[in-house]
């Protein structure tokens, strides 16, 4: 899931005003900031949600990957296709040079689905999907999935969606 930011606001180590809060337990994000959490799931408490993102944010001792963020200043894009080709490979790049095998993450079965946060465009005018596995086609949960590139080319799109907290 990718969150947008919408509204300036401060993600906060608990979820209580920011007043009550030390300056180690707040971090500043602006407006038009978007982030990538690593999971689907996440609890609400006190009108915010703990977002677990997939790296940490604040500086020094304060870093942290899970924030607590105020539901009414970000939305959330969920993108979820499915991989149409079997051993798809998941990249650390997108559009490698022909036969570039260093740049592949692992390998992706017909039928998986997958979760993607962002996409790029490269100079041939093909379309690259940032994201990570969720599910096998066997409906098998991926542990620990690797976020990497796709080609469009064999992924088809089965679900998009844009939710305010009062959505989920």
């Amino acid at each position: 899931m990718k969150f947008l930011v919408h509204t300036r606001t401060i993600f906060k180590a608990r979820p209580v005003p920011a007043s009550e809060l030390s300056d180690g337990e707040k971090f500043e994000v602006p407006a038009g900031a978007t982030f990538v959490s690593i999971y689907d799931s996440f609890r609400i408490d006190n009108g915010h949600y703990l977002v677990y993102f997939t790296s940490e944010l604040g500086s020094g001792a304060n870093r942290r990957q899970g924030w607590f963020v105020p539901r009414v200043h970000v939305e959330i894009l969920s993108c979820i296709a499915r991989v149409t080709t079997n051993n798809l490979n998941l990249r650390k790049f997108p559009n490698p040079k022909d036969k570039d095998d260093q740049s592949i993450i692992q390998k992706l079965e017909l039928g998986t689905l997958v979760n993607l946060f962002d996409a790029t465009y490269i100079k041939d005018n093909s379309l690259w999907w940032y994201g990570s596995p969720l599910v096998t086609a066997n409906k098998e949960w991926f542990q620990d999935p690797q976020t990497g590139w796709m080609s469009s080319k064999y992924l088809e799109i089965i679900d998009i969606t844009i939710n305010d907290i009062n959505d989920i």
